[in-house]
Parts: C-alpha cells; structure tokens; sequence
C-alpha cells in the first residue's frame, strides 16, 4: 500500500512539473514575438527621434540672424614721385579696399 501512496505522489508531482513547465512555455511563447515586436517599434522610434532632431537642426539654421552685409570701404594713399630717381613719375593715388 505504502508503494501505491508512493506512486500517485510522484506522478502528482510530475504532474504538477509539467503543468508549471508547460504555462513558462506558452507564457515565454507571446512574450518573445511582443518583445520581438516591441524592438521594431522602438527601433523605429528612434529612428523618428534622430530625423526629427536632425530637421530641428536644419530649420534652427536656416532661421539664425542673417550675416550683416559686408561693408568695404576704400582707403586712398597719394603717391607722389620722388625727386631724386633717375625716372620721372607723375603723382598718383592707390586705393586700398578693407572689408568689415
């Protein structure tokens, strides 16, 4: 008697394994294809995140001040010709542009 208590312990035991064993597989079974599903999504999120903060940027410096507009002013210097050299000049006048 004491071997048939034995027996139904040991198959309620083996039971009771591969009922737990059985829900771990089917509970791990969806959560492998959500999960799988959860990394495309967040992939693509990302990727939304990165053109989203690149178009920011693109806008953000198109919008900036416009550079001021270059001012040149023109420096003039006479030259007149030096009295001593063998050649003879007449005076003039160099401009000299600057830009601001």
């Amino acid at each position: 008697m004491k071997s048939h208590r034995r027996f139904f312990a040991s198959r309620k035991i083996k039971a009771v394994c591969v009922a737990g064993a059985w829900c771990a597989v089917v509970a791990f079974l969806p959560a492998c294809a959500s999960r799988s599903q959860f990394q495309k999504g967040y992939e693509r999120g990302a990727s939304d995140t990165v053109k989203r903060q690149y178009w920011i940027l693109q806008d953000m410096q198109k919008r900036s001040e416009p550079k001021p507009e270059r001012r040149v002013s023109l420096y003039r210097i006479p030259i007149t010709p030096d009295p001593e050299a063998a050649v003879k000049t007449v005076p003039y006048e160099i401009s000299i542009p600057v830009v601001q």
